[in-house]
C-alpha cells in the first residue's frame, strides 16, 4: 500500500507474503487479474423496463455482496443498468413471469460483450466492445425467493397433480378425482359437480339456475327462474 492509498484510507490486497518471492509475486499477480473476472452473483433489482407482451423486460439492479479492501473496509456497488431478462420459451410459446422491482435474483454474466447483438433483435454480429467477464454483461438468470416473501399466485406441481392460484384466491386443483376449480370438480369422465346452485344465462332475460328454475306444463325452462 502506497503512502498516498494510506493517507487517502484505501488498502489494496496485497498481504504480508505477497512479494517474498517471485512465485508469490506472480501468484498476487494472477488472483488479482482473475478477481477482475465475474461469473455469477446475486443482486436486488431497483428498476424493471418494458415486459409483457410488448417483449422481454430490461431490468437495473444492484449488486448485494460488498467491495472489500485488503483491510475489510466494505464498499458498495454502483447500479448496473440495462440488464437482459430471458423467458422460458419455444418457438412461439412462452411463459411470461416477469421480475419486478426489489426482487432478489441471480445473475449470470456472459464472457464476451452482446450489448451489440442484443440491439440487433438477437442476430450475429460482432462484440460491442473488448470487455470480457464483465458485470456490465450481466443477464437475467432466476429469482431467489427470500423466506419474508409470501407468494400470492403461483403455478405449483406436486406430488398428487398441479395447482394454480391467482392473487385473488381463484384456485384450480389436480388430482387422481380431477380438476377441483373453486370447489367445482370435472373428472376425467366429465361429470361436474358443484357444491353451488348453477346459473346459465347470467344477467340476461333467459337466466335460469339448475336448482331453482321452473318449467310449464312442457319444454324449456321458465326464464327468469
Amino acid at each position: 500500500m502506497s503512502d498516498e492509498d494510506d493517507r487517502n484510507g484505501y488498502a489494496g490486497q496485497q498481504g504480508l507474503t505477497s512479494d517474498n518471492s517471485e512465485h508469490n509475486q506472480n501468484t498476487f499477480i494472477s488472483e488479482q487479474t482473475l478477481g477482475e473476472a465475474r461469473f455469477h452473483f446475486a443482486a436486488k433489482i431497483v428498476a424493471v423496463h418494458g415486459g409483457g407482451l410488448e417483449g422481454s423486460p430490461t431490468v437495473d439492479i444492484q449488486p448485494l455482496v460488498k467491495q472489500m479492501d485488503g483491510v475489510g473496509k466494505a464498499q458498495s456497488h454502483g447500479t448496473i443498468y440495462g440488464v437482459k431478462v430471458p423467458r422460458v420459451m419455444a418457438g412461439d410459446s412462452m411463459i411470461i413471469a416477469d421480475p419486478a422491482a426489489d426482487d432478489v435474483c441471480w445473475f449470470s454474466v456472459a464472457c464476451r460483450d452482446h450489448s451489440s447483438v442484443a440491439e440487433n433483435d438477437w442476430k450475429e454480429g460482432n462484440p460491442g466492445s473488448f470487455r470480457r467477464n464483465s458485470m456490465s454483461d450481466a443477464v437475467y438468470h432466476g429469482t431467489m425467493h427470500p423466506k419474508r416473501v409470501k407468494p400470492k399466485q403461483w403455478v405449483m406441481f406436486t406430488k398428487d397433480g398441479m395447482q394454480f392460484q391467482d392473487r385473488n384466491s381463484n384456485k384450480l386443483v389436480g388430482s387422481k378425482d380431477g380438476w377441483n376449480m373453486n370447489g367445482v370438480v370435472i373428472t376425467d369422465k366429465g361429470e361436474i359437480k358443484a357444491p353451488g346452485n348453477v346459473t346459465a344465462g347470467q344477467g340476461t332475460a333467459d337466466q335460469v339456475t339448475l336448482q331453482g328454475h321452473a318449467h310449464g306444463t312442457s319444454g324449456p325452462p321458465t326464464p327468469g327462474s
